[in-house]
């Protein structure tokens, strides 16, 4: 009899994407809120989101994830950001902060 053995990991991807300048302040940014739609990710966003607000003026942000914007693709765990939607988010807001979980 032979046996063979198959891994469910993916095949590793080696790509690397230089970081973002760092912004110098928050103050009056406007900030992208993105969540996979994972239990506890809204939760992990909007607590980032509460505790940017006590340190910074005049924060505004905009939410990601789900089907929050009916002209936009609803964006869930199977359903990932592209790149025509990433390029939109970027022209919307002065950075993002993502959360997934389980």
């Amino acid at each position: 009899m032979k046996v063979q053995i198959m891994s469910p990991a993916a095949d590793r991807v080696d790509y690397r994407v230089p970081p973002a300048p760092r912004l110098t302040t928050l103050n009056g940014k406007t900030i992208g809120l993105y969540n996979n739609m994972t239990g506890g990710a809204d939760i992990a966003v909007e607590r980032v989101a509460e505790h940017i607000s006590e340190r910074f003026s005049g924060v505004k942000f905009e939410r990601y994830g789900g089907d929050l914007r009916s002209d936009r693709p609803a964006l869930s765990r199977g359903n990932h950001i592209d790149e025509e939607e990433a390029a939109r988010i970027a022209e919307e807001v002065d950075a993002v902060i993502g959360a997934t979980a389980h």
